[in-house]
């Protein structure tokens, strides 16, 4: 935000050292004392203990297991959080998927699952003849999919179970899953690798890289995938390349949303 020309009359400086604390303490990862925290401020220990003792008051702010030493508190979080699901993913995965797309030359796709269904969110053709035909809106069976079967990790064995139950898994091509032991076993593979690569999976002539997205919770809250076409891909560089941008974008994208556990 530019500086308006009342800078000196809007400008509250109370609450900018209050928000100072906040972002010390954030930065700094662990709990830190009065006297270090005026320190960094630059400011006396009593005028540091108001701004901590209103802080602590409001809850942004906690007394750590050291005494006289502070970490955030868990009101701080729930700004956080309000301020993710203020943010569609698919606002968040947008710029992501578009970098994605214009380095690998293939289309990049971001899905959810809904019901039974892949449900395809946002849609990035590639700018060459290798286009993919999912495009935004395009929905498709779960248990037949690579995409699938990434959204499906964070579901339980039961829940796997209950998920097949009632389903006619018609078989696309001979790789697609037609039980729930056989939905397993693709599942399970996704979480052991942390990506699927689809090779005629679901057609002939068709390749994919998908792989998860988690949020704040850590379980998984879409799919990524860059997908098109044989002839799009080198497929001397799907190790080296396509996989690890394609894991690397989901990353980026499950950090947005608050997930802080492993890439």
């Amino acid at each position: 935000m530019s500086e308006s020309s009342n800078h000196s009359i809007y400008f509250v400086p109370g609450l900018h050292r209050g928000l100072r604390v906040l972002e010390i303490l954030g930065e700094a990862g662990k709990p830190m004392s009065l006297s270090e925290i005026s320190q960094v401020m630059k400011l006396s220990r009593s005028s540091v203990f108001r701004l901590i003792y209103t802080l602590r008051q409001m809850g942004f702010l906690k007394e750590a297991e050291q005494a006289n030493s502070y970490t955030l508190g868990a009101r701080v979080l729930n700004l956080g959080f309000a301020y993710l699901n203020q943010l569609p993913i698919t606002t968040i995965a947008r710029p992501h998927l578009s970098a994605l797309r214009d380095k690998t030359g293939v289309s990049a796709h971001l899905s959810v699952l809904e019901g039974h269904d892949v449900l395809y969110l946002g849609s990035h053709q590639a700018r060459t003849g290798f286009v993919s035909n999912m495009v935004t809106g395009t929905r498709t069976a779960a248990y037949a999919s690579a995409i699938g079967w990434c959204l499906l990790v964070s579901l339980s064995d039961d829940e796997l179970e209950a998920f097949c139950e009632g389903q006619e898994m018609t078989a696309y091509t001979e790789h697609t899953p037609t039980n729930a032991a056989a939905l397993k076993s693709r599942v399970d593979q996704v979480r052991a690798q942390g990506f699927i690569v689809s090779r005629g999976f679901r057609e002939p002539g068709g390749s994919s890289v998908a792989v998860p997205v988690r949020d704040n919770s850590g379980k998984v809250a879409a799919c990524i995938n860059i997908s098109g076409p044989d002839t799009g891909f080198d497929f001397d560089r799907l190790d080296s390349f396509y996989i690890p941008e394609t894991r690397a974008t989901a990353l980026q994208i499950s950090r947005e949303m608050g997930y802080g556990g492993p890439g």
